[in-house]
């Protein structure tokens, strides 16, 4: 019987378990998600800021600029959480949760 393979998949992502390969692109896509939360987070401190320098003493415009500041310090500190949760469990699990490796015979 021939085995059906995507060859447009990585040769050492062709040759893992179902299991390995999904845990391989969950981890890829927590880690992708994290980096566009840091880039988003970049964006919104640095519109902030503008908004806030560019208000002009508007009270309104500068609430504004401080709730997106305050947003995308809230939403780095969930980033960091996520990160120190995913190294607990992979201290806790001992296995390594971020790039994970299973043994063949599951």
């Amino acid at each position: 019987m021939n085995e059906i393979v995507n060859t447009s998949l990585p040769a050492n992502v062709q040759s893992m378990s179902p299991a390995t390969g999904l845990a391989f692109y969950i981890s890829i896509l927590w880690r992708s998600v994290v980096t566009l939360g840091g880039v988003a987070f970049i964006i919104f401190l640095i519109w902030g800021g503008i908004e806030w320098l560019t208000a002009g003493g508007d009270k309104g415009r500068v609430e504004t600029a401080q709730k997106m500041i305050s947003n995308a310090v809230i939403g780095l500190i969930v980033l960091i959480a996520s990160y120190a949760i995913a190294l607990f469990f992979q201290n806790a699990l001992k296995i390594n949760i971020l790039a994970p490796i299973f043994p063949n015979n599951l």
